[in-house]
């Protein structure tokens, strides 16, 4: 029997056995306690099938409603936020002075950048130039 068992066992842990061969191996480690590991695996698993748990599903019907609550109140709160904001220019610049000032401080920052591209494309055509004198010298 002791072989027969230890086939049963090989398959269980390979994921290969019947429910049957399971009861099988259930029953031979409960009706024969050894002491090794795989026995007091086998009589763990029987213990926790009488094991009885709390009103798992009032708490899961409390935490289902508390999850749709919030869902709805982050919801009302996010149209609000954004239908609120909707009429609302954030750029929109009431007082012309300050509108001309902004334009003017706009504009002279994209000046200063095209000049300094405008350099560095001097420096370029500086160089071409040299090159094209080294090349009608050879």
């Amino acid at each position: 029997m002791g072989s027969q068992i230890d086939k049963l066992i090989e398959k269980y842990w390979n994921g290969e056995t019947s429910l049957e061969e399971e009861r099988v191996i259930k029953s031979h480690f409960k009706s024969n306690p050894a002491l090794n590991s795989e026995s007091h695996y086998f009589r763990y698993l029987t213990s926790q099938k009488s094991v009885k748990y709390k009103n798992s599903k009032v708490v899961n019907k409390k935490r289902a409603w508390v999850s749709a609550a919030a869902t709805i109140t982050i919801g009302i709160i996010t149209a609000v936020l954004v239908f609120n904001d909707a009429g609302k220019d954030p750029f929109a610049i009431d007082d012309p002075e300050k509108a001309l000032k902004a334009t003017r401080e706009a504009l002279m920052m994209i000046s200063s950048e095209l000049k300094e591209g405008q350099n560095h494309t001097l420096e370029l055509t500086k160089i071409n130039k040299a090159k094209e004198e080294l090349q009608e010298e050879s």
